[in-house]
């Protein structure tokens, strides 16, 4: 990156901290980011992009023509925030109450921002156009606001998500490829991670009620326990992927909670109720998952004389990175950061984002920003997250880097 450049990014640090600051003030929940989209479409106005706001309530999408024909690249950035309560002791702290940055959305906000504004002032530097997505709700959104989107004409069945909607809407129909960012404080600040192809994995939640006759724990004959039900459909569960799954796919199953709702140390309950999910890379799998699980519960439940209710929410899918771009990305970072600087091929994380649903539409990929500064820093979702603002301007040199060798890779194959 030439040297200007990169000395005119870092003169746009004091603007972007105070941007930063603000919006960390002031989360706003999935569908609610009203406030932030309004700082967003502003500033993308001043710098003299096309834009168009209210896209799923508040998503807001700018488009930057470089004036000279070529392909268009997509960066993200998603606005929501938490239902958490900060803890945090920084003097620019939540000032809402039970809501938080504590992902960093925050920083992708004002990062791409940074970014539009360099790159508005440069579009000598790239042919074709770069669009810049602001996506409402990727860590899920307020029950009441799904009236809201079905009032004003938007599919809310599935899997919603702001990701989602974007592409309800069409806004990827005229992007080629596309380059996500999160930040990562189990990262150094400034080091960036990109993975092969599996970065990230989808994320399915299951309902399980097993229900029983309850009774006195003295006389359980005169019952039907759904509790030894429960423990060997645990067991199941966890053993499933062991020997129906092939060892070479990652699979993950966790079960977060076993209740028995209104019984005692003395009585046979009356049901239990597990609550859990399963993750994985592979959509056949998840598929086959879907399918075998409700059987299996079906089954361990009617060996015990219980009845079985097997409810299934469908979460995210997996985020699979092009692997050519990945590795054409890492290359590029490299000369950008410095060879230590750059982490290729990462290993892929377990975690999970809207972002698949990108990624399976165009060539693209998913990578991390380290904005660690301690020894231990607070992970994401943290109420003592924290963000390094070092990592501020690194992150827009970033996005202009890859919109501009993005678009040049693309247009030389498009030729």
């Amino acid at each position: 990156m030439d040297e200007k450049i990169r000395m005119e990014i870092e003169g746009l640090r004091e603007e972007l901290e105070a941007i930063y600051k603000d919006i960390h003030r002031h989360p706003e929940l999935g569908f609610t980011e009203y406030r932030t989209a309004g700082i967003v479409e502003n500033y993308l106005r001043e710098c003299g992009l096309a834009v168009t706001a209210g896209i799923g309530l508040t998503g807001v999408v700018a488009v930057l023509d470089s004036g000279k024909p070529g392909k268009t690249v997509m960066l993200r950035a998603d606005m929501d925030a938490l239902g958490v309560q900060e803890l945090s002791d920084c003097e620019f702290a939540s000032q809402e109450p039970g809501k938080m940055h504590a992902c960093g959305h925050d920083a992708h906000v004002t990062m791409l921002l940074g970014a539009a504004k360099i790159l508005s002032r440069h579009k000598e530097l790239f042919s074709g156009k770069v669009k810049f997505i602001f996506q409402p709700a990727e860590e899920g959104h307020p029950v009441e606001t799904e009236q809201k989107l079905a009032e004003a004409g938007y599919d809310i069945s599935g899997c919603l998500s702001g990701a989602r909607v974007m592409c309800d809407c069409g806004m990827l129909d005229d992007v080629d490829a596309c380059a996500i960012m999160h930040v990562q404080p189990a990262l150094p600040s400034g080091v960036v991670s990109v993975a092969r192809a599996e970065t990230m994995a989808s994320s399915d939640v299951f309902f399980i009620t097993l229900m029983g006759k309850g009774g006195h724990g003295a006389e359980p004959q005169n019952a039907v326990d759904p509790v030894p039900a429960m423990a060997e459909l645990v067991s199941a569960i966890h053993a499933f992927p062991t020997r129906e799954i092939s060892p070479a796919e990652t699979t993950v199953f966790s079960i977060g909670s076993v209740e028995t709702p209104g019984s005692t140390w003395n009585a046979v309950a009356e049901k239990v109720v597990i609550r859990g999910g399963f993750r994985t890379f592979n959509e056949d799998v998840r598929a086959y998952i879907k399918k075998r699980l409700p059987v299996i519960v079906e089954g361990i439940a009617s060996a015990h004389r219980c009845e079985a209710d097997f409810q299934m929410i469908h979460g995210y899918k997996p985020c699979i990175n092009n692997e050519e771009l990945s590795a054409f990305m890492a290359e590029n970072l490299r000369e950008l950061l410095g060879e230590e600087r750059v982490i290729y091929p990462a290993t892929p994380s377990m975690t999970s984002e809207d972002s698949g649903v990108y990624l399976e539409k165009v060539p693209g990929v998913f990578f991390h920003l380290g904005i660690g500064k301690e020894k231990e820093n607070p992970p994401l979702h943290s109420p003592y997250f924290k963000f390094d603002f070092d990592a501020l301007t690194v992150g827009v040199q970033v996005h202009v880097k890859n919109a501009v060798e993005i678009l040049k890779k693309i247009n030389e194959l498009g030729e």
